[in-house]
C-alpha cells in the first residue's frame, strides 16, 4: 500500500510541475516543434551544411571582389566574418566531441 501512495505522490508532483511550467511559459518537449526528436547526427549535418553554405558564399564574394563585379566591400566583410565565426564554432564543437570520445575511450569498466 505504501508503494501505491508513493507512486500517486510522484504522479501528482509531475502534474504540478507541468502546470507550473505551462503557467510560467516554459516550453515542453511537445511544444518544441519536433526539434528535440531529431537525432544529434541530423543537427550536426544541418550545422555542417550551413557552414559549407557560408564558405561557398564567401568564396563567391571573394571571386567577385577580385574580378571587380562586387562593389559592396562591407557586405563581403560581413559575410567573411560570419564564415569565420561559423568555422571557429565548428572547430570548437569538433574539439569537444573528440575530447568526449577520448574520455569515454579511456574509461575503465
Amino acid at each position: 500500500m505504501n508503494n501505491i501512495s508513493y507512486i500517486q505522490g510522484l504522479m501528482d508532483y509531475q502534474n504540478q510541475v507541468r502546470e507550473l511550467q505551462s503557467s510560467v511559459g516554459v516550453p515542453t518537449i511537445s511544444d518544441n516543434n519536433n526539434q528535440t526528436e531529431k537525432p544529434f547526427g541530423v543537427h550536426l549535418g544541418e550545422a555542417i551544411a550551413g557552414l559549407n553554405q557560408n564558405m561557398n558564399v564567401i568564396d563567391n564574394d571573394t571571386t567577385r571582389v577580385i574580378s571587380g563585379d562586387e562593389n559592396d566591400l562591407a557586405k563581403v566583410m560581413i559575410n567573411m566574418t560570419e564564415a569565420q565565426l561559423s568555422l571557429q564554432t565548428a572547430v570548437q564543437v569538433r574539439n569537444k566531441c573528440l575530447e568526449a570520445y577520448n574520455d569515454i575511450k579511456n574509461m575503465q569498466f
